[in-house]
Formats: C-alpha cells, structure tokens, sequence
C-alpha cells in the first residue's frame, strides 16, 4: 500500500513537472507569437497618402484604409474595403477624388457607397505596368516606365478623361527618349519629371536586366527629354523610403542614411544620422507643411519636422556625372584654340597687307597695287635692304647712248616718280626715299629708306 501511494505521488509529481515545463513553454512562446503578428502586421501596411484639401493622411493597409488627422495623427475615420486586396493598388488623391490605381495594369477604381472598389476607366491593359512609377500633374494622372508581357516600357502615358483610356504622352520629334525601364524612382514638380535607378532591359542580344544608372528629365512645356547624366552614389537605389518637398527628393537608405537630392542644381546632400531615423519603416513616407509622416516599426502613423532631421549636413558632392560637362570645355578649348589659330593667320595676313610687299612689277600694299618699272623695282630691292650709293644708282638707270646730264635726270624722274607713287599709296606725304650725303665720308651721296615716317610700312 505504501509502495502504490509513493508510485502514484511519484507520478503526480512527474505529471506537475510536465505542466510546468509546457507552461513555462507556452510563457515563452508568448513573447515570439506577440512579436511575430506585429512584424505581420507591419508588412500588411503599405503607404500613405496626403488628402491636403481636408488635411488628412491617408493609411493604406491591405484591406483598410485609416483617414488621420494630421495634427494629431488620430484616426477620424476607418474605411474596411469589401472583397479588394489594396496591396494591388497605388492610391492617389486627384482633387476630390480617391482614385486606386492598378499597380501592374491600367485600370483605375473608385469607392461606391457601400465600400467596395468599382472601375471607373474603360481600358483593357493588363500586368503592362508592373513597377511603374505613377503621379499627378496639373489634375492628369501620369504613368512612366514598368515592364510586362516581356517588354518594358519607355514612354509617358497619360489618363484623357474623355475617352477613358491611357494615351502615349507625345515627345518633341526630335527629343532623344530614355532606355525603357521599371522599379525606377521619380519626382515631379511645377512642369518637370525626373527619374534615375531602377532596371533597363539590354535592347541587343539576351534581354538582360542591368540596373539603371542613368537620370533623365522632361519638360512639359518643350516636350522634350534630357539626359543628365549617371548618378554617383550607388546606396540611394533602391531606396527605404522616400519622399519629396517641391523639387526636392528626400530618400532614405537601407542604413537609415538620409540625402536630399536637388536634380536642378545637381546636388547631393549627406545628413547625420538621427535617432529617429532608426523609426522608420520600409513604407511610402510623405511631405506636408514642415513635417515626414511615416510609418514606424510599431506600425503607427508618425511624424517628425524636417528640420529636425535635415539640421546637420554630413556632406555635399554632385549627384550625377555628366560626360558632356567634361566634353563641352574641352570642345570649347579646341574652339578657343581654332580661333586663335585662325585669328592669328588673319593678323599675319592682315599684318602683311599693311607691309609694303615688293613684287616683280611693283608694290602692293593693304590691298592695294601700284605698277612699277623694272628699273624702280631693281633700285627699290636695293635699297630696302640697305643705304645705296648714289652713283649704284647712276649705274643702274644710265644708257651709253645718252650724256651724262640726261641720265642723271632719268635717275632723278625714276626716284621722285617712286615717291610719287609711294605717297599715293600710303598716304604720306614725305618722300619715301631721300637723298643724304655719307656718314663715311661727306664728299658721297647715299639713297635711303625715310624709316622715320616709313619705318611701319617696310
């Protein structure tokens, strides 16, 4: 008997024992269950969305949407939708209008009154847009890039109101356009759209996907494409979350790292790390009136102000690199030079025209021609090189048949006829050669250029 009872208490001690330990089991497993449906949750939810007219975020999570007051950041208003996964859908506010947008396709959904999403377009495309980038501008709904049906898509579509369809937006004939591409970031602002990152599939051989490092911009007015150049710092893509204030983007990387980009002034800012930056969670965050709405890792509407985040800058380099910046100086160089060559040959040219230039048959100057006898040509390219002897010249100009006194009159007549014409082509008045007796010997008489008056000219 004493054997049974101490068998049974034994056995009820054994049985207490394994109570505890599935107990002290379930006590653990509590904290990994709680843990676990919070980081469900948080994966449920998937953007927000600023309704600026009634001043309210918009949380989007997979079946409900939440409507904050974006003071208080309290739920005002709780809409469950009926038979519609959201994570399929991008949300955009459109005046008054909610419009859900089809993340892969082209169709567009409004709530009815009874909560459930009914489509509102008349467009039949289908997993055409997968990873496109969406906005609005000036009350159009705009679509860029995406990828489906193995192709991808390079062009703007836009939504035209009056046939209920998407339209190619048209480019400028003559603008170059982007490589196709799908999981880019964009921006939007005033009459501007920017992107950079995402994938491009290779145009020649194996549809590769290669990763965009390309930035672009198109102008709405001009219609026309630009290529900026390719971005720097490899970690902006693919983002954490971002956000933009006019034609500022703010993008968040996986390191909690946060830069500003400013795509007109190619600018790339580093901030330090805050604290708070650790809060937030992989999700669309948003600007409005000095504050970053964002998702926390509690899966909770937050806020912080921008100052507060962006009030120590880390650094500022370039945020994208362009090819041409290095190419224009250098074509303006070769220009600079070309033009100094040529304007240096237009001197020298213009430089010799206003040289008195000795021919075979005269001199030309600035132009201008005058003909000369042999005999003045031969006594000119003496004497341009060197004082003359007045009886060299004697013997250049004097003919047997004649006496002495009539060939020292052609002698005379040939060198004031040379002045002559010298002063009618150069417009001065003093004779060009002059007469003067040696600096050897005073008895002699030499011929000489007049250099105090002529001296620029030969």
């Amino acid at each position: 008997m004493i054997v049974i009872k101490f068998i049974y208490y034994e056995m009820n001690f054994y049985n207490n024992i394994l109570a505890m330990k599935s107990l002290w089991k379930i006590f653990i497993l509590i904290p990994l269950f709680s843990v676990s449906q919070e980081i469900t949750n948080i994966k449920q939810h998937l953007s927000l969305t600023l309704d600026s007219i009634n001043n309210q975020i918009i949380y989007q999570t997979k079946d409900s949407l939440h409507f904050l007051d974006n003071e208080s950041l309290t739920i005002i208003e709780t809409k469950k939708i009926n038979n519609s996964n959201l994570s399929d859908y991008s949300i955009v506010k459109k005046g008054n209008s909610l419009l859900f947008l089809e993340r892969q396709g082209g169709g567009i959904f409004k709530l009815d009154s009874d909560d459930n999403l009914k489509k509102i377009d008349h467009s039949n495309i289908n997993k055409f847009f997968i990873d496109n980038f969406n906005f609005v501008r000036k009350d159009t709904l705009f679509k860029h890039g995406g990828y489906g049906y193995w192709s991808q898509s390079n062009f703007l579509t836009y939504y035209d109101e009056s046939t209920k369809q998407w339209e190619i937006y048209p480019n400028f004939k003559n603008s170059i356009v982007p490589k196709s591409v799908d999981s880019h970031i964009g921006i939007s602002w005033n009459n501007s759209y920017s992107f950079f990152g995402g994938k491009s599939i290779s145009e020649n051989g194996y549809r590769i996907r290669n990763d965009n490092k390309e930035v672009w911009l198109f102008n709405f007015i001009s219609k026309k494409w630009t290529l900026l150049g390719n971005f720097k710092e490899q970690k902006l893509y693919p983002d954490y979350t971002n956000f933009s204030n006019k034609s500022d983007l703010y993008i968040l990387d996986k390191t909690s790292q946060l830069y500003k980009i400013d795509i007109l002034n190619n600018s790339l800012t580093r901030y330090k790390r805050k604290p708070i930056l650790y809060d937030f969670y992989e999700a669309k965050s948003l600007y409005y009136n000095d504050f970053v709405y964002y998702i926390n890792t509690k899966g909770k509407v937050s806020k912080v102000s921008l100052k507060e985040i962006t009030n120590d800058i880390e650094h500022v380099s370039e945020f994208y690199f362009n090819k041409n910046r290095i190419l224009t100086p250098l074509i303006l160089v070769v220009i600079i030079l070309l033009l100094l060559y040529a304007g240096s040959l237009i001197y020298r040219k213009n430089r010799k025209n206003l040289k008195l230039q000795l021919i075979a048959n005269g001199i030309t100057y600035n132009n201008k021609f005058i003909e000369l006898d042999r005999l003045a040509v031969s006594i000119l390219k003496t004497v341009l090189k060197e004082e003359m002897e007045f009886s060299k010249v004697y013997d250049i100009v004097s003919k047997e048949h004649l006496s002495k006194i009539q060939n020292d009159r052609n002698r005379n007549e040939i060198i004031a006829h040379i002045n002559f014409k010298l002063k009618e082509l150069t417009n001065i008045k003093s004779d060009f050669l002059i007469v003067s007796k040696s600096s050897f010997d005073k008895r002699y008489k030499i011929l000489s250029v007049n250099k105090l008056d002529y001296g620029k000219f030969i």
